[in-house]
């Protein structure tokens, strides 16, 4: 059964977005190579859906080795459970990167085969194409930044405000991921209100607190509605800080498009943090 997800809106806005991605050879990742690459999930207790994850995270691993890179894969798998004992809800969200200059996309899942081995275990196997990213240099510690006051659980009508704290001068885009909608949460634009649009080609300088929402046209934050108040419901905020001016320009966003065009720009140009919300209704 589908679940309902909440939307984040901004006040006074139903929002829609339209844009193409826009791609620069300077900005390009220093090299693309295209593997197939298999993977397996070897678990007694994990649900098949666990298991297929698991059995995606190890093909990553061997495409990764088959396009020549040997460094540690780290895996930041954003689960989180809520609820009672009887009734969990869980939002997944696995991102696979490596510290030491790539990053791998998924463009295909071929071949997904469930089996039983002699001891009751469950066997899960998938065969993937993907697409691996290879950097010239490495992530720059130095260029960072920190999100505060954001919380991980909100209730309806409540209001959403953090605040960003960047190491160093640069521009910032955040997007909002559900299954109902994705959009870019910052720097929002609206073609028809222009007060209701942000500032673009924001610069956020070093070491200098900025609140969310910039536009006082949304105080006193982003607003919640839940699409079914009986049920919790999940988003996603992706923050992606650059050195440069790189706008996201895509007709349909999604979070595989969003990945793609982080991974274009080089590791050493940009920060990437995750975040997930639980918005629920009032008990």
């Amino acid at each position: 059964m589908k679940r309902n997800t909440a939307l984040i809106k901004r006040r006074f806005v139903s929002v829609s977005c339209c844009f193409i991605i826009l791609l620069s050879s300077s900005l390009s990742a220093q090299e693309q190579v295209r593997v197939l690459a298999s993977g397996s999930s070897i678990s007694r207790d994990k649900t098949p859906e666990q298991g297929l994850d698991e059995a995606l995270i190890d093909a990553k691993k061997n495409a990764l080795l088959k396009a020549g890179i040997s460094e540690q894969l780290v895996v930041s798998n954003l689960l989180h459970s809520y609820g009672s004992e009887d009734h969990i809800e869980t939002y997944f969200y696995g991102i696979s990167n490596t510290e030491m200059g790539a990053n791998i996309l998924v463009d295909s899942i071929y071949t997904e085969h469930n089996d039983f081995d002699r001891f009751g275990n469950m066997v899960i196997s998938v065969e993937i194409e993907a697409l691996v990213y290879t950097y010239e240099k490495p992530r720059d510690p130095g260029f960072f930044f920190e999100v505060d006051a954001l919380k991980e659980v909100y209730y309806e009508n409540e209001f959403i405000r953090f605040s960003f704290t960047p190491s160093h001068d640069g521009y910032l885009t955040v997007f909002a991921f559900n299954e109902a909608e994705s959009f870019v949460l910052y720097p929002f634009e609206n073609e028809d209100v222009g007060y209701l649009s942000d500032k673009k080609e924001q610069l956020f300088v070093k070491e200098t607190e900025v609140f969310f929402p910039i536009n006082p046209a949304y105080d006193p934050g982003y607003s919640i509605e839940l699409t079914d108040p009986s049920e919790d419901e999940h988003s996603l905020l992706l923050f992606v800080y650059t050195k440069k001016h790189i706008p996201f320009i895509q007709e349909e966003i999604s979070l595989e498009a969003v990945r793609s065009w982080i991974y274009q720009i080089p590791m050493d140009q940009r920060d990437v943090v995750y975040r997930n919300v639980l918005l629920k209704q009032f008990d």
